[in-house]
């Protein structure tokens, strides 16, 4: 369809028509309305227009929207990443935390076990009865302390620990509202659809397409409107054209929605128009008859551009909505992370709250745990200081029998010296008595002088004899604390007293002494003398073993109730062993 009137020679279809010298007016007619129709394509090319605007448009809100989102994923990802770095601070302070938490419970209950097991002890192990009045029921060591320091220390444990893990769980409860903010942070921005970079937008090209399309339709109805105004023009200048189409008007011979108004000017205004000449008319109706014929196919092919158009426009569309949908994900996000950052310094004060919160939990808890350790080793002494009191008595009875020993034997050689003197004054009696008189000399008629010996200092009356069995379970005990100490069991002042040697060497002299008594006749001095004498060695060691127990290990307290009839241990620890003495004058019978 040539769109300036003008015909090709070389055209295919002008040869077709070459030969057409004139046209029915009819026919020219029905060509005119034919093109009038045509021109109602207008209505698509408006239609493109307003594609390509909505396309153009799409193009530049995309461009905003990916530009926006890039930038807030951008700025997300970077706060993550230090919401990530406060998250390992607080981690730190929290493992650090219930490390310390747990370390210190343990050492708790490691105290707490041990002075469990010292109090088990002193439970079960029951006071001598030879230390208590004979009409008392039996009694432990535990009997004789309150047990009211240890559950009240108890108690503030519990209480120093019920406030740790207050504070313990809700410092875990901040950790776990901080880890779901991140969790859904993170959610939220892996599951916001990615935006397409520009550069690989699909709109510019399908926007191109648009634009090529439109471009194409404005020159096909271009086309149309120089083929409406040919067949305008040829009937104009045929004959009777006026008439014939105002007779088809009158008549309804035009379709519906088609009108002529304006298109042929009134018989006074055709005598106006210039005339052609039968050459220009036959060409201008060769050309018409040609255009007439490519009119349907033009307006086919504007139809089908816009329908391409139109299925171009979805594709568009759906980027669009994409690039809207992940800036509306990005900003939520970003709403998100905004929440997150309000409540951060909320997070971190927690943090800070806890560690301050735990360092006085824990001093506390320390000296809570000290101070059971130190109630332990007060027990513990408690223990030790019975088991030493055990022992004391142990080697005190022993060392009254062994002094009562060898005044028995000095005390038997006495009396067969008194016996041998009693027979030899019988034998001096019977020889000189009837010569002698009996007044002469008062003591000639006299026995032998009766010698004893008595206690001249009381040191806290006579020790007690323990059980065997009581004084080994001490014993047991003291040799494991000395194992413990890596002390030698022989460095134990209890048994350094009366040892083997000492022992022989009392016996030689004693043996000594009474051969040396019998040989030389009723001589009681030198033996009563060496009797005394032993015993004073004999009390020595004794004196000098309780001064040294007493410098050599701390004397614990123990309960003054604990050995009333024999051995107060408020001063049984400076107590004097008994002195033995002879009387100063024979015991007259």
């Amino acid at each position: 369809m040539s769109y300036d009137g003008s015909v090709a020679s070389s055209s295919p279809v002008n040869s077709e028509h070459e030969e057409v010298t004139d046209i029915p007016i009819a026919t020219l007619i029905q060509h005119l309305v034919d093109a009038k129709k045509a021109l109602s394509s207008v209505g698509t090319l408006w239609r493109a227009n307003e594609i390509v605007s909505a396309a153009q448009s799409a193009l530049g809100e995309s461009v905003i929207l990916t530009a926006r989102t890039g930038f807030l994923r951008t700025g997300i990802s970077q706060q993550v990443r230090l919401l990530e770095k406060v998250r390992s601070g607080i981690q730190v302070v929290y493992d650090d935390g219930q490390t310390d938490f747990e370390n210190v419970i343990q050492n708790l209950d490691d105290a707490n076990n041990r002075l469990k097991t010292t109090m088990d002890t002193l439970r079960t192990t029951m006071v001598a009865s030879a230390l208590r009045p004979a009409d008392e029921k039996p009694r432990s060591l535990l009997d004789f302390i309150d047990e009211s320091d240890i559950e009240a220390t108890r108690s503030a444990l519990k209480n120093t620990i019920d406030v740790a893990q207050s504070a313990r769980s809700s410092f875990a409860s901040s950790v776990r509202s901080f880890d779901d903010s991140r969790q859904a942070l993170k959610s939220a921005i892996s599951s916001a659809p990615t935006p397409i970079p520009p550069q690989s937008s699909p709109i510019p090209p399908l926007l191109h397409d648009l634009r090529n399309h439109a471009a194409e339709m404005a020159l096909l109805l271009e086309s149309l409107t120089s083929h409406f105004d040919l067949c305008a023009k040829a009937v104009k200048h045929t004959e009777g054209g006026f008439l014939a189409l105002k007779a088809a008007a009158s008549n309804n011979q035009l379709p519906a929605g088609v009108t002529v108004s304006g298109v042929i000017p009134s018989p006074a205004a055709s005598s106006h128009l210039t005339p052609i000449s039968p050459e220009e008319r036959a060409a201008m109706l060769r050309v018409l008859a040609a255009d007439a014929t490519e009119l349907p196919a033009v307006v086919q092919d504007i139809d089908l551009r816009l329908q391409e158009m139109e299925a171009i426009l979805p594709h568009i569309s759906h980027h669009v909505s994409a690039a809207r949908s992940a800036y509306s994900a990005t900003t939520a996000a970003f709403t998100m992370l905004e929440r997150l950052a309000a409540a951060l310094p909320a997070y971190i004060a927690s943090s800070t709250s806890f560690s301050s919160a735990w360092h006085d939990a824990k001093t506390l808890l320390n000296e809570q745990a000290e101070e059971l350790a130190n109630m332990r080793t007060f027990y513990e002494g408690y223990l030790a200081s019975y088991d030493g009191l055990v022992l004391e008595v142990a080697r005190r009875h022993g060392a009254e029998r062994k002094m009562k020993n060898v005044l028995a034997k000095a005390m038997e050689q006495v009396e067969r010296l008194r016996e041998a003197d009693t027979a030899e004054r019988n034998a001096f009696r019977r020889e000189v008595g009837p010569f002698v008189p009996s007044d002469l000399w008062e003591g000639l008629v006299g026995d032998a002088p009766r010698w004893e010996v008595g206690v001249f200092e009381e040191g806290g009356g006579s020790t007690p004899a323990l059980e065997r069995v009581i004084v080994e379970g001490s014993l047991g005990r003291e040799r494991e604390r000395r194992g413990r100490k890596g002390d030698r069991y022989e460095s134990n002042p209890y048994y350094k007293f009366a040892s083997s040697e000492i022992r022989k060497f009392l016996a030689v002299r004693l043996q000594q002494g009474t051969s040396t008594i019998l040989g030389r006749g009723p001589r009681l001095r030198p033996s009563t003398v060496l009797a005394q004498r032993q015993c004073n060695k004999l009390l020595s060691s004794d004196r000098s073993a309780g001064w040294e127990r007493s410098q050599a290990s701390t004397v614990r307290p123990l309960p003054p109730a604990l050995f009333p009839a024999h051995a107060r241990m408020g001063s049984s620890a400076n107590s004097r062993a008994p002195t033995f003495r002879l009387p100063i004058s024979p015991i007259k019978e």
